[in-house]
């Protein structure tokens, strides 16, 4: 399928394109949210594995250290598992809505998100930034859009002009 074809099923007829993306999380101390949860639970399960080892274990209690490498597989797993939907993710603005594609080599799944769903954009700080725009009226208020896009500065203007 060719890509004139593929936005030719997605878009609605009188639909117009505005910008396109996919994440780009990079290592770098302001995506802590991502990759800080493997490395800090290394650190803290070491540190008590050690802290048990010098305090009440002898020479052949070293078995300990196991545990806590064990135990860190399951931050590791987590982070591995969110780059890869971060991978497979493609982003797309419209005039009329927000798109999320869940790309994989047998389907593509799309999440689309109305204009009555966009609040004004909020940057965080992450590299590359990444961009909330949308809200439900929910219990509890939460903001999502884009992550870790390169191209932010873009889609800001044409966020900032379809609010008009």
């Amino acid at each position: 399928m060719s890509t004139s074809d593929f936005w030719h099923n997605v878009l609605e007829q009188d639909e117009k394109l505005l910008w396109t993306g996919k994440p780009k999380p990079r290592l770098h101390w302001r995506n802590w949210r991502l990759y800080g949860s493997a490395p800090m639970a290394a650190i803290g399960l070491l540190a008590a594995a050690a802290f048990i080892l010098t305090t009440l274990g002898s020479g052949n209690d070293i078995w300990l250290l196991l545990i806590p490498a064990v135990l860190v597989l399951i931050p590791l797993r987590a982070t591995v598992q969110q780059l890869r939907t971060y991978a497979s993710a493609r982003y797309a603005l419209t005039d009329k809505r927000a798109l999320f594609f869940d790309v994989s080599a047998t389907r593509t799944r799309v999440k689309a998100h109305p204009r009555t769903a966009f609040v004004a954009p909020i940057v965080k700080p992450t590299l590359p930034q990444s961009v909330s725009f949308l809200s439900y009226n929910t219990d509890k208020e939460i903001k999502f859009g884009f992550d870790y896009i390169d191209d932010a500065d873009t889609l800001l203007g044409h966020l900032n002009r379809t609010a008009l």
